[in-house]
This record gives structure tokens, C-alpha cells and sequence, in this order.
């Protein structure tokens, strides 16, 4: 998020995981509607901007492919967690 608006992300160091189950659940859904507050308040000329994050600089890619690659990050991961909740779930029965 904070390469789509231009500001200097945290050192890795400073992002810490916000602890057990329900806090988690909290973040993840904060952290979503967060993001959908970013790219709700990107222009086209926005969209069009170069983006050195997460690939090279010289890359030639822009903050549409972020976005992109964001949202697919999330597609990914959300697929991941589904297919866990089953096989517990399945464990479980």
C-alpha cells in the first residue's frame, strides 16, 4: 500500500504478525479494506506510473501491474487458506 502512494514502506523489522486467531482475522480484514481504499483512490494517469516494486526499476512496469500482482498475491493466498480450513475441517469430522 504504501508503494502505491508513494510513501516508504517499514523496515521488515517493524511489521509484526498481530498475534492469535481473532486478532489475525482482525488485521487481514483491516489490512483489505485498506487496500481497497487505495486503489479506489487511483487515477488512470496514477494507474500509468512506473513501479519498481516488487521487480526492478528498468523493468518498465507500472502501478497497474502492482496492483495486479498484489490482488493476485491475495487470490493465492486466500485459496491457501480456504484449502487448510477444509482439511482441518475434514480432520476433524
Amino acid at each position: 500500500m504504501d508503494h502505491a502512494e508513494g510513501k516508504t514502506p517499514p523496515a521488515r523489522e517493524d511489521v509484526h504478525w498481530p498475534g492469535d486467531g481473532p486478532a489475525a482475522i482482525t488485521c487481514l480484514r483491516d489490512l483489505g479494506t485498506e487496500w481497497e481504499r487505495v486503489l479506489d483512490g487511483l487515477t488512470e494517469s496514477d494507474l500509468d506510473r512506473p513501479s519498481a516494486y516488487p521487480w526492478p526499476a528498468d523493468a518498465g512496469l507500472t502501478l497497474a501491474h502492482l496492483a495486479g500482482w498484489v490482488n493476485a498475491e491475495l487470490m493465492k493466498n486466500v485459496a491457501e487458506i480456504g484449502h487448510l480450513r477444509m482439511l482441518r475441517a475434514a480432520s476433524l469430522a
